[in-house]
């Protein structure tokens, strides 16, 4: 399970870059957007129809789905792409690490509460780390437009909350993760070329970096790390998966630092060991939790 969580990790934290490429290179971002989130939902559902595998939805899951394309792929990816327009890859990055807070806070009022303190330990650690990580590469983001774009990509985090813990219910259901990711990007990308068509002008150039950037979205940043998030929420809940908005930040600042020339520092270093500790207190938290158990009790007997 940690091996595709942190081939999960990886990937999310280069698309970053990867959105940022492709957006400085000319590509209207709704549009850039929408054809890597159609193509690759079509593929992936193209794929289980030819192992005869079953691609239908009962209504009630066709309601979910729409929400969760809408929610987690329409919206939340709408708002990251035109965002990036204006910040860095790393600060964008970084904006993504308030979602667990969010889908931690969504779990407790639900009633979930196994662990809840070791949990929010992990949740506020790993935050702080992405925090003192990325601090430094936020000085610039100081214009009009950087400061709207972090408000909307913030109200984005929001509404994937929402649809992270509505993905988790229609999977109950007995709907294949990898399915569910594929309706979910065809929903999305049509919302979006819909939006692309009402506020984009299609008529640009298309450079080598526009394709290469699209390419790798589409087969590591949708294929392949989208269907591992799921698999990931089926085996272990919402919350762990979504965690990969604390460990991707500092690498997409690494791989923003090489390919982009964005700023990094020795905090970044100081960040990460933060992060990964703060992940591994919500990885293990059932266990630490009985751990601390086990420790009060040797206490109260001596």
């Amino acid at each position: 399970m940690y091996l595709v969580y942190g081939l999960m990790c990886v990937i999310f934290g280069t698309t970053f870059l990867a959105i940022k490429v492709g957006v400085e290179a000319g590509a209207p971002p709704f549009l850039f957007a929408a054809l890597r989130f159609f193509i690759s939902g079509a593929i992936i559902l193209a794929a289980f129809r030819a192992t005869n595998a079953k691609v239908a939805l009962t209504r009630a899951q066709g309601g979910d789905v729409i929400f969760i394309g809408m929610t987690m792929t329409a919206i939340l990816f709408g708002c990251l792409y035109w965002g990036e327009q204006f910040i860095s890859s790393s600060a964008a990055a970084l904006l993504s690490a308030t979602s667990p807070l969010l889908i931690a806070l969504l779990e407790y009022i639900k009633g979930s509460r196994e662990a809840a303190a070791v949990k929010a330990c992990g949740l506020i650690l790993a935050f702080f780390g992405v925090s003192i990580a990325l601090a430094p590469s936020l000085n610039g983001e100081s214009s009009e437009m950087a400061l709207l774009a972090i408000f909307i990509i913030l109200l984005s985090e929001v509404t994937c909350a929402l649809g992270t813990m509505r993905s988790r219910k229609v999977m109950e259901s007995g709907l294949n993760p990898f399915v569910l990711n594929g309706w979910q990007m065809i929903v999305g990308g049509l919302a979006l070329t819909g939006l692309s068509a009402a506020t984009e002008d299609w008529r640009f150039s298309y450079s080598n970096d526009v394709y290469v950037s699209w390419l790798y979205l589409i087969v590591f940043g949708s294929l392949i790390g989208h269907g591992s998030y799921y698999w990931l929420v089926r085996k272990a809940g919402p919350l762990l998966p979504s965690t990969w908005t604390y460990v991707s930040p500092v690498i997409a600042q690494f791989a923003g630092y090489y390919w982009l020339t964005e700023q990094l520092s020795v905090w970044s270093f100081a960040g990460l060991a933060l992060v990964l500790l703060g992940v591994f207190f919500i990885g293990r938290s059932s266990s630490i939790k009985e751990w601390f158990r086990g420790k009060q009790g040797i206490v109260l007997k001596s």
